[in-house]
């Protein structure tokens, strides 16, 4: 790796020495190269003075701006634990890397990036003997204010920057402590966020119950209107106009608030947690319930003449929170509207909302054991698999298989929706797959570190529980549970606290190469054989994001057909034969697809959109050449998609 020098035009920081360095404080931009890099290069501004030591492009380039010994202008008001004793205000003992990003928790760290990360951290860690527990992120040291780096892969990070680590800087804590941490880590990051040292929110999710965080929310995001990135762009706390301010996380069960008007020498812990669903009716509570269906549902919030929001005031507590907006599935020729929440799915035929069914109740309607209006036995059995292959396919990225172990057990153990894919780890030489749900994160030994998921196991492969504390599958493979991990055990080695049970089935059900996708209307992709204009060109339109302010202004806007965003999602916001005002402007028979940050995008992005165009060439009858590209938005240049 190489460090590449770039002086700074003005010198927002003061002079330092090397010895002060103790700290390694990991940032994200909240912005774009070469905005991000600009913004930090010139020092932000008079109004907020900022500085940096590096900076961490996605494609891996490392840029030094500031000298070790040196105090950037990083942290801001913060606080941590250094050699034994508190800090207040962490600059003056800390080297501050940024990272590109936009903070979303949706915006990935492309591998380039991460190993440049790693490769830095490695070196910081060892040039200036940093403990363990001085390498942190910026939400740890400024949680009332900051959520940065969002999403990014922190407990990993950490047992990679140590795993070489000598004997004179602290060792790691004990292997059941990094498994509980991974699991945590993993639940926070399939909801777009982190979770924060000393931070109340999940210590009050769980005493009441409540499950795995489904979404943490921050306040202004980044337009992407601006240069770069300031220090301050990227608030933690939600503004709710006269209603107050607020920090927000939402658990499977209910959304938690906190008002964040606390002075900062409060300590975390007393900040007073409230719930959604014991806040009395008013403008507090319908606020907070346009919040929660906006955080899922950003096109079209909450309704309360819509039959599934009706349902959910009346059923809260069983439904858990909405995961997904209302959108629309096609079984053969007939269309239901559905909208997933975290602990159960409703769907309803789209020519009749007075029937809402319950995912939970398609299985008893499909064994005969339960009637459902107008539903048939095997009718019910199709809905049902109807809704979970979309469940699976738009949160875990692969194949609904009732036949695998780990969904098996979820489905048995009532642990809900899956909230993100699963994801292999190494911990002490042992391989793990972890997998976030609803109620839980779940995880089993794997034999091999390459071994498919979808491959049915050896007889007798290990499948590992903490502390003998297992639930058991139906076919006896024994799987951990996040819940298993607060409990105390006497050994810290790995082995010690995994317990074997033996199994012959596979973990789960093969990939899906399909994008997730929401289908916001009531008709499929059409050829337009109805005597319309036949569409001649699919128009890529570049957007700035982030996609839930996009989607959120769409409804009356009507520019887009489809909005591909940097994770590779889809949202379909329109039939292919309704007009739009992108297209209408420049004057083409097209279909417009949006792409949060334009393309070419990550690695996600390109192969969603990738998909979608083949699909709609296929539907459309349309060449190859018809793709063609605005450099802006309405400014097209004719140039056809590479």
């Amino acid at each position: 790796m190489q460090i590449e020098r770039v002086q700074m035009t003005r010198p927002h920081y003061e002079q330092g020495k090397p010895e002060r360095v103790r700290m390694i404080v990991l940032h994200a931009t909240a912005g774009s190269s070469p905005g991000d890099l600009g913004w930090l290069r010139v020092g932000g501004d008079d109004q907020r003075p900022v500085s940096v030591h590096y900076y961490i492009s996605k494609a891996g380039r490392i840029v030094q701006l500031v000298d070790d010994a040196h105090i950037a202008w990083h942290a801001g008001q913060s606080r941590w634990v250094v050699d034994g004793h508190e800090v207040d205000g962490c600059n003056a003992v800390s080297v501050g890397i940024e990272l590109e990003n936009l903070n979303s928790g949706r915006d990935p760290y492309p591998p380039a990036q991460y190993a440049a990360a790693l490769w830095l951290c490695r070196e910081l860690a060892a040039r200036y003997k940093v403990p363990h527990s001085q390498l942190v992120r910026h939400l740890d040291i400024a949680p009332k204010r900051k959520t940065d780096p969002a999403g990014f892969p922190w407990e990993r990070f950490v047992a990679e920057v140590y795993a070489d680590a000598p004997t004179s800087v602290p060792s790691r804590p004990a292997a059941s402590t990094q498994l509980r941490a991974r699991l945590l880590d993993l639940a926070y990051r399939a909801a777009g966020g982190a979770l924060a040292a000393g931070w109340p929110f999940f210590t009050a999710a769980q005493s009441a119950h409540l499950g795995m965080p489904v979404a943490i929310l921050t306040g202004r995001p980044h337009t992407g209107t601006a240069a770069g990135a300031a220090q301050d762009d990227q608030d933690r706390a939600v503004r709710m106009g006269s209603l107050g301010t607020f920090l927000v996380e939402i658990y499977a069960r209910d959304l938690l608030y906190a008002p964040a008007d606390a002075p900062s020498s409060s300590p975390h812990s007393s900040i007073q947690v409230r719930r959604l669903s014991e806040t009395p009716a008013g403008p507090l509570r319908d606020g907070f319930l346009e919040l929660l269906f906006r955080s899922a549902d950003p096109v079209n919030g909450f309704h309360t003449d819509w039959a599934f929001h009706q349902y959910y005031l009346q059923h809260s507590n069983d439904l858990g929170v909405p995961i997904g907006p209302n959108q629309r599935l096609r079984d053969g020729g007939q269309t239901y509207a559905c909208q997933h929440f975290a602990l159960d799915s409703l769907c309803s035929p789209a020519s009749n909302w007075k029937n809402t069914y319950r995912l939970s109740d398609l299985a008893a309607a499909a064994a005969g054991t339960r009637r459902l209006p107008e539903l048939s036995a095997a009718q019910a059995a199709r809905l049902r698999l109807l809704l979970l292959t979309s469940l699976y396919r738009e949160h875990a990225g692969r194949q609904f298989d009732e036949g695998a172990s780990l969904v098996r057990y979820a489905l048995d153990q009532h642990l809900g929706a899956p909230l993100g894919p699963a994801e292999q780890i190494d911990l002490d030489d042992t391989q793990l797959l972890l997998m976030p749900f609803a109620l839980d994160v779940i995880y089993c030994r794997l034999p091999t570190t390459d071994w498919p998921y979808d491959r049915p196991l050896p007889a007798g492969t290990p499948i590992s529980g903490f502390a003998g504390t297992l639930g058991a599958a139906s076919d006896g493979a024994a799987i951990g549970r996040l819940d298993d991990l607060a409990r105390p055990v006497g050994d810290t080695t790995l082995s010690s606290v995994l317990s074997l049970a033996t199994t012959s089935g596979y973990l789960l059900g093969a990939e899906d190469a399909r994008p997730a996708m929401h289908n916001l209307c009531n008709d499929p992709p059409t050829d337009r054989s109805n005597g319309q204009p036949p569409v001649d060109t699919l128009l890529l339109c570049p957007v700035s994001g982030p996609a839930a302010a996009d989607l959120a202004a769409e409804g009356a806007a009507a520019r887009w057909h489809y909005y591909i965003d940097r994770a590779g999602a889809i949202t379909r916001l329109r039939d292919d034969s309704a007009p739009t005002s992108v297209a209408e402007q420049v004057g083409r028979h097209a279909v417009v697809l949006a792409c949060e940050g334009g393309p070419p995008g990550e690695q996600a992005q390109r192969t969603a959109l990738a998909w979608l165009v083949r699909t709609l060439i296929v539907y459309l009858r349309l060449t190859p050449n018809c793709v063609q590209v605005l450099t802006k938005p309405l400014y097209p240049v004719g140039t056809p998609l590479a």
